[in-house]
């Protein structure tokens, strides 16, 4: 299944975008956090991407989310409600892997 979620900075200049693509089916399938540009909520080039997961992977629209934190300086995708990767768009730091005790203030509203 093919899962796709994202979210848009109020500013509307920037969005994270999580795509998980299994057309070539689960055992090619691949998930990928983006950083997009946007203008006027339509997504323009990439400015960064983690690779998430190669491979069959057993999830659902409902076990992943997209949020950016209050201050929306970082874009932070959560799977199984636990923060995976992150973006931070003042300074271009890429984290993936984040562990629990992490320092970035990212919550799951899910």
């Amino acid at each position: 299944m093919d899962i796709f979620d994202s979210a848009i900075r109020r500013k509307g200049d920037l969005a994270g975008v999580f795509e998980h693509d299994d057309t070539e089916g689960p055992a090619n399938a691949t998930a990928y956090f983006y950083l997009y540009e946007a203008h006027d909520e339509v997504v323009g080039r990439i400015i960064g991407a983690i690779h998430i997961r190669s491979g069959a992977w057993a999830i659902t629209e409902a076990d992943i989310a997209v949020q950016w934190d209050n201050d929306e300086r970082r874009v932070g995708l959560f799977v199984f409600g636990t923060l995976s990767a992150a973006f931070d768009a003042a300074t271009g730091a890429i984290r993936h892997g984040l562990p629990a005790r992490n320092s970035l203030v990212l919550r799951s509203n899910r």
